[in-house]
């Protein structure tokens, strides 16, 4: 599926490779915690974030919302940030709230390499939109419950694979 070159590994069918890394990846799994805000969807992630970076628990968007940043193409629904370690947004706007009624989701995720994958492929700065790795995104919105679900992924996968 790939090959060598002198500048690195490239390879040969992106789709097969994406579908490839699907079937073995079992995904980020971990601890959720769920928030709830009337503030749009967007907002309330972005201000998630910045409440999360002053904890300095790393915090990354993730499923609708990045998605919507890297292939726009559906309205999110629910806003998904891992972070290192849990964080209370209960004095920022929010309201802990079950993860099924959630308009914001916090999750700690077992997969450490999380942020390993954004470090390599993207050598993120300070000043970079803190976005989880776009094949992560994809697993995320893959397995989102939306009715479009699907739809918004293939759109994500089309984007990745180019």
């Amino acid at each position: 599926m790939v090959h060598e070159t002198e500048a690195g590994f490239l390879a040969d069918d992106k789709q097969a490779l994406l579908q490839e890394w699907l079937i073995d990846y079992e995904g980020p799994n971990g601890q959720g915690f769920g928030w709830y805000s009337l503030n749009p969807v967007v907002e309330q992630t972005e201000q998630a974030v910045k409440v999360a970076a002053l904890y300095d628990v790393d915090p990354l968007i993730t499923g609708d919302v990045a998605a919507d940043k890297t292939a726009p193409w559906k309205l999110p629904s629910v806003g998904r940030i891992y972070v290192k370690n849990p964080i209370d947004l209960a004095g920022d706007g929010f309201v802990p709230a079950p993860l099924v009624e959630a308009t914001l989701v916090t999750c700690v995720p077992q997969d450490p390499t999380i942020w390993k994958l954004v470090d390599v492929a993207h050598g993120m700065t300070s000043s970079d939109v803190p976005l989880a790795d776009p094949v992560i995104v994809y697993w995320d919105v893959l397995h989102g419950e939306d009715v479009d679900s699907l739809e918004a992924a293939q759109k994500l996968a089309r984007n990745i694979t180019g």
